[in-house]
Parts: C-alpha cells; structure tokens; sequence
C-alpha cells in the first residue's frame, strides 16, 4: 500500500510540474526573444580586462506587447517591497563571478499600484454639519502592481565573467 501511494504521488507530480513551472530562456547578445507577451533582450559591451576577469556591462530590457499587466493584492502592504515573490522577470548571468561587487542576477519589478481611500478621522478638526467627513481625509494604499501595454523597464549592470568568455543570459517571466 504504501509503494501505491508513493508511485500515485510521483506520477500526480510528473504531471502537474509543466502546469505550475516556469522555464528559463536562454537569451542571445542583441536578439530579442518573445515570452509570455513580453519582449526581452540584452546588449553587453566590454569595458576592462583586470585580474582574470572581463569586466562587461549589461543592459536588460523588459518591453511588454500585450495588454496592459496588472496583479491586485489581498492585501494592502503599507509599502512596495522589492523581493522575488514580486517580480516581473528574472534575468540571471550565468557565466558571471560575483568578484568585486559586480552583478550575479537581476530581478525586474512593476510599478506599485496606488489607490486614493476616504476615511472617517475620530480626533481630527470639527468639519461643517452639511459636509461629508468621509471625503475630507484620504490616504494612498498600495493594491497591486501594474505594468502597462508598451510599457518598458530597462537595467544597465556591470558583471565580470572569466577572461576570454562573452556573458552567457537566461530569463524567466513569472
């Protein structure tokens, strides 16, 4: 019973894996490349050669040719935090060191959405009899991001690979 329900697991795995997972892309110096509605590219250039290592810089744009990208949250953060879970596209230089502060990967993030909301203040000036309390006092709260049609992001980074190589870039779109 239990090599059943083990085999059940893994064959329920190996089918719902391509549903759930994104793929990495890999990117060629000056193509773009189409995904998920979204066009990406790099251009690198090559500044230095210093202690065994080619300094490059790398500029990644991320276009988007569909409809306009929105994503609302559940819940309103006080402010926008730049981490993964918030990503738009995943750029990583594969081929890269790391040496001297220079650039491993990238993460590409929309704009936060704002959303202007009335409320009621209890200690707050007195306000006439005949005026609504709710549109005196507003606050800005963040409700998701967004990234328009046509709309386009673009990061210049400084990585170093070993001498003698070209950077190597993969993207993932979320």
């Amino acid at each position: 019973m239990k090599i059943f329900t083990i085999v059940i697991v893994i064959i329920i795995g190996i089918l719902f894996n391509p549903l759930f997972s994104q793929e990495f892309v890999d990117l060629k110096n000056g193509e773009d490349a189409h995904i998920s509605g979204f066009l990406v590219s790099y251009s690198v250039v090559k500044k230095e050669t210093k202690k065994d290592s080619d300094l490059y810089r790398l500029t990644a744009t991320v276009t988007n040719q569909s409809a306009h990208y929105m994503r609302i949250f559940d819940v309103a953060p006080e402010s926008f935090l730049e981490v993964p879970q918030n990503a738009l596209a995943y750029f990583q230089f594969t081929n890269a060191t790391g040496k001297a502060l220079s650039a491993t990967a990238a993460y590409f993030y929309p704009r936060p959405k704002y959303l202007k909301v009335s409320y009621k203040c209890k200690k707050c000036p007195p306000i006439a009899k005949d005026e609504d309390p709710y549109e005196h006092f507003t606050e800005s709260v963040i409700i998701g991001v967004e990234f328009n049609s046509g709309a386009t992001i673009s990061n210049a980074y400084h990585i170093r690979v070993p001498e003698g190589e070209e950077p190597t870039v993969r993207v993932m779109i979320y």
